[in-house]
């Protein structure tokens, strides 16, 4: 035993000596010592400089990137070495895979919390994010980011707050260096920790908060666009992927120092701050593993989910109450695996609690996530984005088609639904917060959303779009056709835009709603059509679940053919197309929007 422990303590002070040369060659014109405290022998514990385990005496201020610099090797220590992170290996089987995890009923009691409504929050951006010094207050900015959760009849139950991209801390931090936005900066420096203050007001309101991590997130300066410089990955270029849209290149999971420093950021955030769950957002960004390889790399995302929820269950054994673990993943179970995402080890290991589904789609598998989470605990929340949205519904102004998309999803077998990227805020909160989003009538339609698609029940009587997706879309990725590294935030696989040639084309239309069973209630049935280039109806044959429709009316660009409740099915409903016979077969058709509307009379 005593060999054992001293062997313990050469291997701590062996890493110790490794990380003050790593720091020397970081950051040479920052001096630091390394001691250790005192204590009986073989139960010293190492301390690099006084004060705090793991942490730095800096001698004198220093540039942005000593400070990165510093951060980063502290984080490797704090992972690597036994008695100061503390750091959980993962358990292993005679395969050398990861073992599953118990799960406690207090850990499953709150997985089965009712969560309605999870929302992504994306706070990093406007007040008091960015480099101009706002007037906004604490509690002012309090107030407009938890305005349209606090509305009567909000049906939102959890919030993952995002507030920055994953690799700059917007809190305080002996891991990250921290955002140097003016505003931020002068609340922190009149005591106010801005996560602190989510939580208090999180609690005051009885909605969960979790904390959304970003895998591999872009590297901002104060101007939020500029790539910022990154010591480390200066440093260690063989730790970052080749290639790339994220010119100072993006983290290779694949490597065993990325994933340690990873848990170092995420290790902090759980101790530092009582939340309810941190959610792993692979959709920010793919790729994470060596492209072309990903699949044969899977094992290594697998550890590190493995060692974050280890850790977590740490933390959670400590302060008495369970911590929860999400994860965003693609819209499809074979998506997952294109991304190195083995989401059927991390559902059978219990990695994971909650699985929010896609990102871009509004069709996503859900009967395929079902199939791998059937018996275990794990709960899904197919997720809607409305900025990363299918081409032509980026931020629709009109409340049918958010309804319609929950609607489906209901039906599908989801346990919530998940949102991401809506704009959060009242109107008349929006401008002080400097954000903004889509109304309808005068009013947030994302508010509005918020008091329906929650609740099946609620939805059931009212109008809605029922739409097909379409590829490609909004934010950082329009029509980007030619991606092929990577998977998630994709819709390649949408089935239109669709080119209509000599053959007829079909296309499947989902709809919720037992149209047929509320016949008496249906003031309007239709289905929509949208060709490029604009086309006269008489060109083409229309029919809908095997029955021929009668020719179309226009408006505008748009056919309109009305249809009937009985011709309607639960589910999959099938729309073919084909060209009638003297139409100019050389001229090239595309169907562009398929919509069902149903609207119904008011009660």
């Amino acid at each position: 035993m005593e060999l054992k422990t001293r062997s313990h303590v050469r291997d701590r002070e062996g890493r110790l000596q490794r990380l003050s040369s790593t720091l020397g060659s970081l950051a040479p014109d920052w001096p630091c010592r390394v001691r250790r405290t005192g204590g009986p022998p073989g139960r010293r514990r190492s301390q690099v400089g006084p004060g705090e385990p793991g942490r730095l005496l800096l001698h004198r201020a220093g540039t942005y990137s000593q400070i990165l610099s510093v951060c980063v090797g502290a984080a490797i220590l704090w992972v690597g070495a036994p008695g100061l992170g503390r750091a959980s290996r993962p358990a292993r089987t005679r395969e050398g895979h990861s073992m599953s995890v118990e799960l406690s009923g207090e850990h499953l009691a709150a997985v089965r919390r009712r969560r309605r409504i999870y929302v992504n929050n994306d706070v990093g951006y406007g007040a008091p994010m960015g480099p101009k010094l706002s007037t906004i207050t604490p509690e002012a900015w309090a107030a407009a980011r938890f305005s349209a959760f606090a509305q009567r009849g909000s049906q939102v139950d959890a919030v993952g707050w995002c507030l920055d991209e994953g690799n700059i801390a917007a809190y305080p931090s002996r891991v990250l260096p921290e955002l140097q936005y003016p505003t931020l900066l002068q609340w922190r420096a009149g005591g106010l920790d801005l996560v602190n203050l989510i939580l208090q007001e999180s609690r005051r309101r009885k909605i969960e908060a979790f904390w959304e991590y970003r895998i591999n997130g872009a590297d901002r300066e104060n101007d939020v666009s500029t790539p910022a410089a990154h010591p480390l990955k200066q440093k260690h270029p063989e730790w970052l992927l080749p290639g790339g849209w994220w010119k100072p290149g993006l983290w290779n999971f694949a490597v065993p120092e990325v994933r340690q420093y990873k848990l170092a950021i995420l290790r902090e955030i759980a101790e530092r701050y009582d939340l309810d769950g941190i959610s792993l957002d692979f959709g920010r960004h793919p790729p994470f593993l060596p492209a072309g390889r990903q699949w044969e790399h899977r094992e290594a995302l697998t550890e590190f989910v493995g060692e974050v929820r280890r850790m977590l269950q740490e933390v959670a054994a400590r302060r008495g109450r369970p911590f929860l673990l999400a994860a965003r993943v693609a819209d499809t179970v074979p998506g997952c695996h294109f991304d190195g995402m083995d989401v059927e080890t991390w559902v059978g290991r219990k990695l994971v609690d909650l699985l929010i589904v896609g990102t871009r789609s509004i069709e996503v598998d859900l009967s395929g996530f079902r199939k791998i989470c059937s018996g275990t605990h794990v709960r899904l929340y197919p997720c809607v984005d409305q900025h990363h949205s299918p081409d032509g519904y980026h931020a629709v102004t009109f409340p049918q088609f958010l309804r319609g998309v929950a609607a489906n999803w209901w039906r599908e077998g989801a346990d919530g639904i998940a949102t991401f990227n809506f704009w959060n805020e009242l109107p008349e909160f929006a401008a002080q917060a400097g954000t903004s989003g889509p109304m309808y009538e005068g009013k947030s339609v994302h508010a509005q959303a918020y008091r329906e698609i929650g609740d099946p029940q609620r939805l059931a009587p009212l109008d809605k779009w029922f739409v097909v997706p379409r590829r490609y879309g909004g934010g950082f990725y329009d029509r980007l056709g030619g991606r092929w590294d990577d998977y998630l935030n994709l819709n390649h696989r949408a089935p239109l835009p669709l080119v209509l040639g000599a053959d007829p084309a079909w296309v499947e239309v989902s709809v919720a709603d037992d149209v047929a069973d509320r016949a008496s209630r249906v003031e309007r049935l239709e289905l929509r059509l949208l060709f490029a280039p604009s086309i006269a109806p008489g060109q083409l044959a229309v029919k809908f679940n095997g029955l021929a429709l009668p020719p179309a009316a226009r408006d505008g660009a748009w056919w309109i053919i009305p249809l009937r409740p009985q011709q309607m099915a639960v589910g999959r409903n099938l729309v073919a197309l084909k060209r009638n016979e003297g139409a100019a077969a050389h001229t090239p058709i595309s169907l562009e929007k398929v919509e069902v509307h149903v609207a119904y009379h008011s009660p």
